[in-house]
């Protein structure tokens, strides 16, 4: 079984416009392996052995709230086919400056979806501003966990670090018993050797293998991947940007050991999802 616990898609009347304009942000320095598509999704899957995908939306306003929880719901009923229903895993999203935070997570946890995912340089905050720590808490309370870009993004090369570990330490700090998910291997691109071991602490602290482009080669990239606790893995792509099948095989050189690998790519990803 194989879980990628970090993928996106859009729905098919956004696909195209969406992924065009992230690659003119990105200008060249990474290159989709997909159309953003769900139904080319599916046939990578097939493709890449993964069993299941959780697919991660970003509220880049809060108004998008209404429109990604509907998808997930939709999508979780069936409205967009038997084989999306079975397959894939939908988050929510919530903007940190939604004015109505609490009503939304709470429908968020009503309606079974387990986690918000959150994307601070799309978002426009810091994870270490003291003024964000009520929203986590908010999240906390409602028994959602938080999954966030973190370290570098190649779409952002010139914006300053807001989601590195040290920042994620503090949120972390702030806000205990908030579940978190530090995605990209918990912030190694942009971030000096070892930085990601100050999130050994938290033990509600997960990280996921979405290894951006840099990384894959990084020795740093790979003492992270090597090393981090078993029982706070997940594996994640980040397709529709990276050939799910290439990480996998990636982690499995980093990560030889079979029960570390039983736990990464499936385990884990069941227990906070409650699969």
């Amino acid at each position: 079984m194989v879980i990628d616990f970090h993928t996106h898609n859009f729905p098919d009347a956004l696909a195209s416009r969406a992924v065009e304009s992230m690659l003119a942000r990105l200008e060249g320095r990474l290159l989709p392996v997909g159309d953003g598509t769900a139904a080319t999704q599916l046939m990578d899957m097939a493709r890449f052995r993964v069993d299941r995908a959780v697919v991660c939306p970003v509220a880049t306003k809060p108004a998008q709230f209404r429109h990604i929880l509907d998808r997930a719901k939709a999508v979780a009923a069936g409205g967009e086919g038997k084989e999306p229903a079975r397959r894939f895993v939908q988050l929510a999203s919530l903007h940190p400056a939604d004015p109505d935070v609490s009503a939304h997570a709470r429908e968020i946890a009503d309606a079974g979806v387990r986690g918000v995912k959150l994307h601070p340089y799309c978002q426009g905050f810091r994870l270490d501003d003291p003024g964000v720590f009520p929203f986590f808490a908010v999240l906390r309370d409602a028994g959602l966990f938080a999954m966030a870009h973190c370290g570098g993004d190649p779409g952002f090369p010139n914006a300053p670090m807001c989601c590195g570990p040290n920042e994620v330490a503090v949120l972390l700090k702030a806000v205990p018993g908030l579940v978190f998910v530090a995605a990209h291997l918990g912030g190694v691109n942009g971030n000096p050797p070892h930085a990601t071991d100050v999130l050994l602490p938290f033990e509600n602290c997960f990280i996921d293998t979405a290894v951006l482009t840099p990384d894959e080669t990084n020795p740093e990239a790979r003492r992270v991947a090597a090393e981090w606790p078993a029982d706070r893995m997940l594996f994640g792509s980040d397709y529709f940007w990276r050939d799910a099948a290439h990480v996998a095989d990636w982690l499995r050189e980093c990560r030889p050991d079979a029960a570390d690998q039983e736990k990464i790519f499936h385990a884990n990803a069941e227990r906070l999802l409650g699969l």
